[in-house]
This record gives structure tokens, C-alpha cells and sequence, in this order.
């Protein structure tokens, strides 16, 4: 069997070499694709080694971007072989200076040549790696081809490197066919011992030769003897024809807390007209310091239609807004969550989903593309009820996104916010049941009824305040297809409610 890979070299650290040949200690500087390709012994080039083993010895090799000696193709042990396409950029960048131009002149030199090739590699520094294999994870649409992306933390000119093994490697799997590999048909990132989805993927180390890894995701596959692929972490092969979407929009900033920062000091970044998306990374599960005017702003930027992502500095776990006082002021003035993303993902999903021009962009950043979060956040908003219209009983109801799976909802949250009581004296107890798909339910519904998701009990203090309540496993058993109803209704007689927002929080496995 023969399979076709296309090697795209952009530059990096694997393709450095002495700038003298004759002086292997002489400073290091980017090479050419062919000069690349000569420091990789395992290759087997056309007859340029006495004993290797050809397809087509004694013919004269057509020169290509590998350079006059040629790398057509490579036979493996099994048998089978795998030929060789390639380009390079005209000029190797350092990845360093790699940006959103390069991502899509990297998209568009692959989907040129997708129908021809069975695989593709992307020779990429180490530094801005995890970024490009995030764009592209977006850019490509219905990516039904292994796309790997590799590099090495030394030079493959030097005696002692990584860079080898990492592409021998990338070359297998991308040439999947011919190496009696499962298909992966995302982009990912080979390096060392590990194989990582692209959205999920970070730099961890300067020197490891593990450097790239998935802090938050399983690994795709694992590197040793033997080439292992966890087929049950694989996404399906997608029905429709493979495309590019290369509009991304820039102008999106990232900003990190720390203990004494100042929500003055970005006053102008939240004021500045032309950029509509803020990331912004908090702490642990998403808190945020106890700032009023950092609340402003934020409220300030949704209400301009700004975007605004919470996102966690924790190399794992995920967002949970709500889950204490810091951070439940965060959802009812509309910043978003960014669940487990890492923020080479946040950065790079939001520059897909505001250069998509997308309806409803803060609906869809919080869905699951391409395997870059561990699932979709559904948030249904149902709206307040005002004091001057406190009433004993309130229903609401409204229509999910069609994606949501019923059957897959991990998890779920009631939030009601600034509740308040009218009728109850300061100090006396109160009753608030929730219902569920319960549009009828009234003061005269029995508390133990199926269709009960939450009971709210407390002592009125004379101060409206947010209450949460965990729902999972009754909002499993209650939801069902179409239209979502929640029905408030009092448990005791003379008490009215009122609240700002009334929220059901759903998240459902990707």
C-alpha cells in the first residue's frame, strides 16, 4: 500500500542549522526544507546512501522542494510506503513572530493540495505551536484527514536531538494507511511520547522533551515502543466536504489577574471602539476580586456588545460561575464562560467565532467545536419579575438551543437572582419551590411532586439576595424535547416574590 503525506515546513527550531556546513559549532540559522531533510538519517533518500533500499534505483530523481537529492518516498518495515509532497514558506519564520496571516497562509497551502495527499505534517516552532494548532482546529471545517503538527526542542543539525524521533513519528501518523495506524482525523500535535488534540494543547516547558502537552484533556494517543492510539478519544469522520474558514478577527485581548490589580489601569482597553472581545483569566473557578468598578466595566462592555470570557489560570479544571459569592455577579451581567479551555483555544475560538459572523457569537463560544472544551454550556435566561409586581406564583419559559442533547447533560444549576420577599417580615421564614415542565404547578402542588427541582428555604433578612441550587439529577429526569418551562410557587400563604434574573445553567457532554 502506498499512502501520500505533504510536509509544510514554516520554520522553527527543528530546521536550524549551523550557518557554516563545515562548522558544526558555527552560529545557528534557519534552513531550507532540502538542507532539513539531509540531517535525517532514517530517511531514505534516492540511492544518496550506499545500501539503501529504492523503489526506483538507478533512475535519476526529479528534483522538488526537497532539493536535488529528492525524498519521494519512504518504505516501512511492513512493507507498504509512504511518498512525499512538500512546500515551505518562502522565508522559515520563528515561531515567535508566528500570527493569524501565517495560520491562514498555513490553511490555504493545505487545502490546496487536500485532495491530493492522504496526511499532512507542519514543521512549526515550539512556542507559538499550541496557538496554530488551535486556529487551524477552528479554521478547518469537516476535517476529515490527519493534519499533525510537530517540531523539536533541539535542532535537528545537532548530534543529540529530539527532532528525528518527533517526525518519524508525525510522518507515521499522518501516513496512517501505510503505517496500519487508526485514521485521527482532527489536527494534533505529536511530540516526545504523546500525541494531543490541537484545541487542547500547550507549551508546559522550555526544555522537557515533552514540552507540548493536554493538561485538561485525555491524550489522543501515547508514544513508545509501539505507536498507541486511544480510539475511544478520537473524533468521528464528518459527513461533509472538507472546507476552510479563514476570517478570524484580531481584535481580541487577554488580560490575567493578580493580588493588587488595578481595574483602572485597563479602563482604556475595555474603552477602546475596535476591540469586541475581552478574555479574562481569573482565578480558580473563575472568581474574581470584590471590584465594583471591574464589575462596571465588564457590565459596561457586554451592554456595548462587547464579548467577555471568564477564564481560569488553573492549568486544570474548569469555570464554574456561581459556585461562591466572587464569581455570581459574573453571569447576570453577561460575561461568559470558557469552561476548560486552554487559553491558546479561548484566544483562537474567539477570533474564528467573531470573524465567522456569527448570529449569536456568546452563544457559540460556549458550545464545543472541536473538542476544545469537555462539553457545551446551554444558559437559559428567563427574565425577573420587578418588586413593584412580586406575586406568589411566576412562570416562565422559554426555548433551549437546538443542540442540546437531553440525553447527555452532565450537569445543572438554579440560580435566582436578588430574590427578595414581599410580605414576610424581617426574620420570618420563607418557602420557594421550583418546578420544572410544570406549568400549572401553583402554592397547592405537592412539595414531593416528580416534577419539584428545587426548594428554596430561608430566613428573610430584609435584603434581596442570589440563591443557587446544584439541579443535575432532577433536571436529567425532568427536561425533555422543545420548550423549557420553570414555575416559582410560594409554600407559604401572604408571600410574594420578586428577582432580577431566573436562570437554569445546563451543561451536556460534547
Amino acid at each position: 500500500m502506498t499512502t501520500n503525506v505533504f510536509i509544510l515546513y514554516t520554520g522553527g527550531t527543528i530546521g536550524m542549522g549551523p550557518r557554516d556546513p563545515e562548522d558544526p559549532i558555527s552560529p545557528l540559522e534557519p534552513k531550507s526544507i532540502g538542507d532539513l531533510f539531509r540531517f535525517l538519517p532514517d530517511f531514505r533518500l534516492y540511492g544518496e546512501k550506499k545500501g539503501i533500499r529504492t523503489r526506483n534505483a538507478g533512475q535519476k530523481p526529479k528534483p522538488d522542494a526537497f532539493g536535488a537529492g529528492g525524498l519521494p518516498f519512504l518504505d516501512l518495515d511492513n512493507g507498504n510506503t509512504i511518498r512525499f509532497g512538500s512546500a515551505s514558506f518562502e522565508k522559515p519564520v520563528d515561531s515567535s513572530d508566528v500570527g493569524p496571516a501565517d495560520w491562514r497562509r498555513m490553511a490555504e497551502m493545505i487545502a490546496s493540495v487536500y485532495d491530493a495527499y492522504d496526511g499532512f505534517v507542519i514543521l512549526h516552532g515550539t512556542d507559538t505551536m499550541a496557538y496554530t494548532a488551535s486556529a487551524l482546529s477552528f479554521m478547518f471545517q469537516n476535517l476529515g484527514k490527519p493534519v499533525v503538527i510537530t517540531g523539536s526542542q533541539l535542532p535537528v543539525s545537532g548530534v543529540r536531538t529530539d527532532a528525528v524521533l518527533n517526525l518519524m513519528n508525525a510522518v507515521f501518523i499522518a501516513g496512517y494507511q501505510a503505517s496500519d495506524l487508526p485514521l485521527i482525523p482532527e489536527v494534533v500535535i505529536v511530540f516526545a511520547d504523546r500525541i494531543v488534540r490541537g484545541c487542547r494543547a500547550s507549551k508546559v516547558s522550555t526544555s522537557d522533551w515533552a514540552g507540548i502537552d493536554s493538561p485538561n484533556a485525555p491524550l489522543l494517543g501515547t508514544i513508545g515502543e509501539r505507536i498507541k492510539i486511544h480510539d475511544q478519544e478520537i473524533r468521528p469522520v464528518p459527513l461533509r466536504p472538507f472546507a476552510v474558514n479563514p476570517r478570524l478577527d484580531e481584535n481580541v485581548f487577554i488580560i490575567d489577574l493578580f493580588p493588587g490589580f488595578r481595574s483602572d489601569r485597563i479602563e482604556g482597553l475595555f474603552r477602546d471602539p475596535d476591540i469586541r472581545g475581552y478574555i479574562l483569566r481569573t482565578y480558580g473557578t473563575g472568581n474574581i476580586p470584590n471590584d465594583r468598578a471591574l464589575l462596571g466595566l465588564i457590565r459596561n462592555a457586554v451592554e456595548a456588545g462587547k464579548i467577555v470570557m471568564n477564564l481560569s489560570q488553573c492549568g486544570t479544571g474548569t469555570v464554574e460561575m456561581g459556585l461562591y459569592a466572587a464569581s455570581s455577579a459574573l453571569i447576570d451581567i453577561g460575561m461568559l464562560s470558557g469552561l476548560d479551555m486552554t487559553r491558546e483555544a479561548a484566544v483562537t475560538k474567539m477570533m474564528w467565532i467573531l470573524g465567522s459572523g456569527a448570529a449569536r457569537p456568546e452563544q457559540e463560544l460556549q458550545i464545543d467545536h472541536r473538542g476544545e472544551q469537555s462539553g457545551s454550556l446551554y444558559p437559559i435566561a428567563f427574565g425577573g419579575v420587578p418588586e413593584e409586581k412580586a406575586a406568589p406564583a411566576c412562570r416562565r419559559s422559554r426555548i433551549p438551543d437546538i443542540r442540546l442533547n437531553r440525553a447527555r447533560i452532565t450537569g445543572s444549576s438554579l440560580r435566582i437572582s436578588d430574590l427578595g420577599v414581599k410580605g414576610a417580615a424581617v426574620g420570618e421564614r420563607t418557602i420557594l419551590h421550583v418546578y420544572l415542565n410544570r406549568p400549572e404547578a401553583d402554592h397547592r402542588t405537592p412539595p414531593d411532586d416528580e416534577k419539584r427541582i428545587a426548594t428554596l428555604e430561608f430566613d428573610w433578612n430584609g435584603r434581596p439576595e442570589t440563591r443557587i441550587k446544584v439541579v443535575t439529577r432532577k433536571t436529567q429526569a425532568g427536561i425533555g424535547d422543545g420548550e423549557v418551562s420553570l414555575t416559582l410557587a410560594g409554600g407559604l400563604p401572604g408571600h410574594r416574590f420578586y428577582f432580577s434574573g431566573l436562570h437554569l445553567e445546563i451543561v451536556a457532554d460534547a
